[in-house]
């Protein structure tokens, strides 16, 4: 019924004819022919160029179709790139903090220079390890413990306890004379603060008498074995008199007339547990300003 149908279809644009000839193709169709107008000449497919068509559709159709499976091959690979890049940036971020800090570290670095260094006393050289002696750490210049040894005097030591480089006696327990109870005190005795000498030196306080024939006794509560202190003249003052200081057991110290002219010197004396402390102020004239300085009682090591 179909042999040598002749099939005229007029077709507008390519889309047209390969459509056609997919459908002829689809069918089965024999000695299938199409005619199409192509710049104003007609032109006549056979059934096998038509197949051919078919054939050539059907690839581009797989072609597209590897296309993309490709193009989305791509696309997964982009993703995992992207995810890549988050990572590696993150990791930059992270090492450029670290570079920071390592930075800030060595900026802290300290400059550290040592010298070989020896000593010598008035003429006198000493023998010391020289080897890295001395060294300076940021501009700041330390020596060695041997340099402290030298220039100590024969009846003094250093000795290193609880972060502290002690001279001479260790100290086990130490409180200012000035902070503990007084027991009695005289009219014109105070206890002053922030005070300066007549050599210029600071003292954080002071017992200062003004008359003579004047005493403080203060309550050691049998508590220490030994009193510190010194002995000077308030600034701008002419000074005079003399101090005692004596516990119940007697007197422990006098001194000689204390001018303006006196150098404040460091005086140490033991006081056997006692219960208090009397310090007296002796003389014959008024408004001398003469004072006790830097009163510790402590307890030897």
């Amino acid at each position: 019924m179909y042999k040598n149908e002749r099939i005229i279809v007029a077709i507008i644009g390519l889309i047209g004819l390969i459509v056609s000839a997919i459908i002829g193709a689809k069918w089965s169709k024999e000695n299938v022919s199409v005619t199409v107008n192509i710049g104003g000449e007609s032109v006549i497919l056979k059934d096998n160029d038509i197949q051919d068509m078919a054939n050539d559709n059907e690839e581009l159709k797989n072609k597209i179709s590897d296309y993309e499976q490709q193009i989305n091959d791509f696309k997964n690979k982009v993703s995992d790139y992207e995810k890549q890049i988050d990572e590696l940036t993150k990791t930059k971020e992270s090492l450029s903090k670290k570079l920071g800090l390592a930075n800030g570290a060595l900026e802290d670095v300290p400059v550290i220079e040592y010298q070989n260094y020896g000593l010598s006393i008035d003429g006198d050289e000493k023998t010391i390890n020289t080897d890295k002696s001395s060294v300076s750490i940021n501009g700041r210049r330390y020596y060695s413990k041997d340099f402290v040894d030298n220039l100590l005097p024969d009846n003094k030591s250093a000795i290193e306890k609880n972060n502290i480089l002690y001279i001479g006696t260790v100290i086990k327990e130490k409180t200012n004379l000035f902070d503990r109870q007084i027991i009695d005190k005289s009219d014109n005795v105070s206890i002053s603060t922030d005070v300066k000498d007549t050599f210029g030196n600071m003292h954080s306080k002071a017992v200062v008498f003004t008359h003579e024939g004047t005493d403080i006794t203060i309550n050691a509560n049998r508590e220490y074995s030994h009193l510190k202190f010194k002995i000077a003249v308030l600034d701008e003052y002419k000074g005079g008199g003399i101090i005692q200081i004596e516990t119940e057991q007697g007197i422990i110290y006098t001194s000689n007339e204390i001018l303006n002219t006196t150098e404040p010197t460091e005086i140490i004396r033991p006081i056997n547990q006692a219960s208090k402390i009397i310090i007296r102020y002796l003389g014959s004239d008024h408004w001398n300003y003469t004072m006790v300085t830097d009163a510790f009682l402590y307890n030897e090591e």
